[in-house]
């Protein structure tokens, strides 16, 4: 299953990225089976994540937004337009577990206005158990 390989990809990316508030959001654009760019939640803020924030507090760049920032440093928006995205939440499923579970990854509000803009039509995400796609 393709979705798989970028969901495995992106599970490895959550892992080796720092928390932001005990969150491990990373996200991917795909085109034509290749990787164009990867994103992760960040404590920092960002002008491009301040234009799509949902309130003047979502300051922080989101997975989805990073991802969107980081692919047009080398494509033009025609071929973002046409790519996929991949969004994966990990968690741990108590506060003293080790290992890591699926979460609800689905952008938010104001990372769905960016996603609109840039015209991207499919997004898959994780849910608690596997994943769904907008």
């Amino acid at each position: 299953m393709k979705h798989k390989k970028y969901f495995n990809i992106l599970e490895k990316v959550a892992i080796a990225s720092e928390p932001v508030f005990r969150q491990r959001i990373a996200a991917l654009l795909v085109y034509k089976g290749e990787i164009l760019s990867i994103g992760v939640n960040k404590k920092k803020t960002h002008p491009f994540q301040k234009k799509f924030a949902k309130n003047k507090e979502a300051i922080y760049l989101h997975a989805e937004t990073d991802c969107i920032v980081n692919a047009l440093k080398s494509y033009d928006t025609d071929i973002i337009s046409k790519s996929t995205m991949y969004v994966l939440r990990l968690k741990r499923p108590t506060t003293d577990s080790k290992h890591f579970v699926y979460g609800l990854s689905k952008p938010c509000e104001g990372c769905m206005r960016a996603i609109a803009q840039f015209d991207i039509k499919h997004v898959y995400y994780t849910i608690d158990e596997g994943y769904d796609y907008i």
